[in-house]
């Protein structure tokens, strides 16, 4: 594993470590400048393409109730337009270790396109109850089909959304990852959903148990299949 890959690692899973501090956030920022110098070039634009689809879609929910459902902000500061400042930031992360997975396992487009918005939605299976726990942000309602109080089509609503800036970071660019990159996909997504279900308070334990579990019934058999090909 090559240098500059090593250090961005050592950048990613101490973000996991602190994960309960703002300078997660910051911590993967500092990773991902790194990779974008060579392994992952193209990396930047998958960030802006999150940051700007992402926040556009908070924006359009807090105020239409679509695609997400019908829910506001509350504790979640400092907000820009009624939206949380860490949410556009927080799409571009969890986009970023979502593609990398799924470009690890598949070489075709739409199915690469349509794992990582999966993965998406299975990452904010545990962060929509730790959040709502927390109440950065509240459900003003919810559906007869709900996760923990949380209504599905949330969860519906990151699916399209993650899709939809998927498809234009590939369709506007140059996508290059180095293969070493790539292997360490599944790795940090799954260490994403670990640190998840460590740190979420009891109150909202058993959503991020069931969430991790899911992550490895999905991650798991994928990886075997690919180092048996």
């Amino acid at each position: 594993m090559k240098a500059d890959i090593k250090i961005a690692l050592v950048f990613i899973v101490l973000a996991n470590i602190m994960k309960k501090s703002p300078v997660y956030l910051l911590l993967y920022l500092f990773g991902f400048a790194i990779l974008s110098q060579r392994a992952w070039k193209s990396l930047p634009k998958l960030l802006l393409w999150a940051l700007v689809v992402g926040f556009s879609a908070e924006i359009i929910g807090t105020h239409v109730c679509l695609p997400f459902g019908c829910y506001e902000y509350v504790n979640l500061r400092p907000q820009i337009f009624g939206v949380g400042l860490f949410v556009p930031l927080a799409w571009g992360i969890f986009g970023a270790v979502a593609y990398l997975t799924a470009s690890y396992f598949f070489r075709n487009w739409g199915k690469r396109l349509l794992f990582a918005a999966l993965l998406m939605v299975i990452i904010d299976l545990s962060v929509d109850p730790i959040m709502t726990s927390w109440k950065a942000w509240i459900w003003k309602r919810t559906t007869a089909i709900n996760w923990f109080g949380i209504p599905w089509t949330n969860y519906l609503g990151w699916f399209v959304v993650s899709l939809i800036f998927f498809y234009l970071y590939e369709r506007f660019s140059r996508v290059e990852v180095e293969d070493a990159l790539l292997k360490l996909g599944p790795p940090i997504y799954l260490l994403e959903m670990l640190t998840f279900m460590i740190y979420a308070p009891q109150s909202v334990r058993t959503p991020t148990e069931i969430a991790f579990l899911m992550s490895l019934a999905v991650i798991l058999p994928l990886y075997l299949w690919r180092r048996m090909k």
